[in-house]
């Protein structure tokens, strides 16, 4: 990245080629009307060589700077294109000092006041353009000034002097002017400066986050994977104890215990290895038109017994027939299990409830959603930020064999699947999690063909 000298160097230097428009029209008439008053006071040949040199110094100045464009856009040229029009304000200033000079009347005060209001409409007006780089605008301030002073001063007079005075008591003035506006225009080159700097730095610390966590992830599924097959032998040689020792034994009922807890690692393995593919990106999407009314008598068969085990209500309010939505089925069924699943399990008594709602505020183009509400302890306001962050887990949801990947998983999942996860709970009052953002599908559309992109 550039430093900040360059930086500026380079600002000033596109401003002078693209952001100050030279007046042609006003100039141009001034300089007519200029001549018009010198006519019967200069000699003809002076007036001309004074348009002249006036014109071709504009000239000069626009043709420079249309060549050094295209330089500018390859990086280069900064510093003699500002050394170029420092010079065409040196130039200018010249020019209209040169009009001073020569129609400068000490005894008509009609003159006087001619030349004072020209030479101080010409300084103010280039104050703002040229206070950028103030050598360029000292170079048309002195030359266009200086003349005008030196010929009051030296007219002799008590009141000539007076308006030698009062003229450098401009000139000082748009000089401090011309600093506080180059300052200000420095300050604000200096704020994009760092404000770009910040923003490179933020996105190289965001891909090297990004690319830790791609290699995080691929880590985790490496040496999940790698775990699978010796868990699975632990599970094995256990069955195998268990039916060498027979019924009944310590050697059996340890074995058993080894069982379920390979299986407990097992499960847990493929829930780290389901949770780096979705944060690593590996994950294939396979939507189709996914039944409602199916997905939701599946799920009834799925946790209608462990339901009635605890003594809970399990209501599913089945969808209307024919209703179906764009997704992933592996995926969408991922999700409403680990709602259910929780809900049940942090439900000491009453209703874990299914069904759908529909949301046009909050997603107005796909209002169809899915929400599993319970009737449990419920989670505090304080806690909901975190509630999808892996690997934590909370005492009032208090499955003790949780280690906080179900939530993260579902969120991941949900993402995949274009969707989003809304939380509504509060403690006494159960929890209600709410997927939302599911794309309805035509009843009629059977064939993965007619399915629309899906964007993780």
């Amino acid at each position: 990245m550039a430093t900040l000298d360059q930086y500026e160097e380079r600002t000033v230097a596109h401003y002078f080629a693209h952001e100050v428009h030279f007046p042609y029209v006003s100039v141009t008439l001034l300089s007519l009307v200029a001549a018009w008053l010198m006519w019967d006071k200069v000699p003809t040949a002076h007036i001309v060589a004074w348009l002249a040199l006036g014109t071709a110094a504009n000239l000069a100045r626009e043709v420079f700077v249309r060549r050094m464009r295209p330089r500018l856009a390859q990086g280069q040229g900064h510093q003699r294109l500002i050394r170029g029009f420092t010079l065409s304000a040196l130039l200018n200033g010249l020019t209209w000092g040169a009009f001073a000079w020569l129609y400068f009347d000490a005894q008509d005060p009609l003159t006087l006041l001619l030349v004072g209001a020209y030479l101080s409409g010409h300084v103010g007006g280039a104050v703002t353009p040229l206070s950028i780089h103030l050598p360029a605008f000292y170079a048309f301030l002195l030359p266009t000034l200086l003349p005008y002073v030196g010929l009051l001063a030296t007219a002799g007079t008590p009141l000539h002097a007076v308006l030698a005075g009062l003229t450098l008591v401009f000139l000082l003035s748009m000089a401090g002017y011309a600093r506080l506006t180059h300052r200000l225009h420095h300050d604000g080159i200096r704020l994009r400066w760092e404000n770009q700097r910040l923003i490179r730095d933020l996105e190289l610390r965001k891909a090297e986050a990004e690319e830790a966590s791609r290699t995080k992830s691929l880590f985790l599924a490496g040496v999940s994977h790698d775990l699978k097959q010796p868990v699975r032998a632990i599970s094995l040689y256990g069955a195998v104890l268990r039916h060498q020792a027979g019924p009944g034994s310590v050697v059996a009922e340890t074995a058993a215990k080894i069982e379920a807890a390979a299986g407990e690692v097992h499960t847990q393995i493929h829930r780290l290895l389901e949770l780096s593919r979705l944060e690593s990106g590996t994950l294939d999407l396979k939507p189709e038109a996914v039944d409602l009314q199916a997905l939701f008598a599946r799920l009834g068969a799925l946790f209608g017994e462990q339901a009635r085990a605890k003594g809970l209500r399990l209501h599913l309010a089945t969808p209307r027939a024919g209703l179906r939505v764009w997704a992933d089925p592996a995926l969408l069924l991922s999700v409403l299990q680990n709602f259910i699943s929780n809900a049940l399990q942090n439900t000491g008594s009453g209703t874990v409830y299914a069904g759908i709602r529909h949301r046009p505020r909050t997603w107005p183009e796909q209002p169809l959603c899915i929400e599993v509400r319970d009737s449990g302890s419920g989670i505090p306001a304080e806690r909901l930020p975190l509630l999808f962050d892996a690997y934590r887990s909370f005492d009032d949801r208090s499955a003790s064999e949780s280690h906080g990947l179900g939530l993260a998983i579902a969120k991941a999942q949900a993402t995949y699947l274009g969707c989003d996860i809304a939380v509504n709970s509060a403690p006494g009052r159960g929890s209600t999690f709410t997927l939302c953002g599911l794309r309805t599908a035509a009843p009629s559309i059977d064939t993965p063909s007619a399915t629309p992109p899906v964007n993780p």
